[in-house]
C-alpha cells in the first residue's frame, strides 16, 4: 500500500515509541515529522505561526489522543527527543493516517503528560 511505503521510507518517517497518555509502557511507531509555517493576517497584522505537526498510521495508534506521549528514536534506538499531543488535527480520506499537533516536552517538564 502506498501509506505504508512512505511511513517506511527512512527520508520520510523515523521511528518512535508512542506512549498513550504519557505512561511508561508504548508501542514502535513510525511518524512523519512535519513543521509546516504559515503567515496569517488578522486586524491588518500579520502572524508568523509555527506548528510541529506528526503523522501517525492509524493501524498503529487506533486512538492517538491529547496527553500521549512520543519518544523519537535515532537510528541506535536512542530517545532524541520527546514530544506531547497537544492537539489533534485532520485524519486523511482514506482514514489511514492522523496529523497530531505537537509540543517537545521541556527536561524539567518530563513527569508531567
Amino acid at each position: 500500500m502506498g501509506v505504508d511505503a512512505i511511513f517506511d521510507d527512512p527520508n520520510l518517517a523515523i521511528d518512535a515509541i508512542w506512549r498513550a497518555g504519557g505512561g511508561s509502557d508504548g508501542v514502535s511507531v513510525r511518524v512523519i515529522r512535519k513543521s509546516p509555517e504559515a503567515v496569517v493576517g488578522l486586524a491588518g497584522n500579520q502572524f508568523d505561526l509555527n506548528a510541529t505537526l506528526i503523522d501517525v498510521r492509524l493501524s498503529e495508534v487506533a486512538v492517538p489522543a491529547k496527553g500521549d506521549a512520543v519518544d523519537l528514536l535515532d537510528d541506535d534506538g536512542e530517545v532524541t527527543e520527546t514530544l506531547i499531543v497537544i492537539g489533534m488535527a485532520k485524519i486523511d480520506t482514506r482514514r489511514l493516517v492522523r496529523t497530531c499537533e505537537v509540543a517537545a516536552v521541556q527536561p524539567d517538564d518530563t513527569d508531567e503528560p
